[in-house]
């Protein structure tokens, strides 16, 4: 719920300032959270530049976002390249400084 208010409060307001620490916050406290996250970083460019090294180190980790213990489904393979993809836009708009 917070992470879908966050990213409502930046699609209204176009400030970043009280958006980001939010979805900071919920990228490290609940990983199935992290390709809406991800979506959002993407779509704030620039103004997301602090979630720079949080998104660096997700493309960087070997065991993925989603991996249980128990095993995983079909699914899980797409949501990860979903969050993968979203990331590397994330970053590439960052560099761009576009909007």
């Amino acid at each position: 719920m917070r992470v879908r208010s966050a990213a409502a409060l930046w699609r209204v307001s176009g400030e970043a300032a009280d958006s980001l620490p939010v979805l900071l916050a919920a990228w490290e406290e609940n990983r199935h959270a992290r390709v809406d996250i991800a979506e959002c970083l993407a779509e704030m460019g620039p103004a997301a530049s602090g979630a720079q090294l949080v998104i660096l180190t997700e493309l960087t980790r070997r065991r993925r976002h989603n991996a249980r213990e128990d095993g995983s489904g079909s699914h899980d393979i797409h949501l990860d390249e979903k969050l993968l993809t979203l990331c590397r836009a994330a970053l590439a708009r960052m560099e761009r400084g576009t909007f």
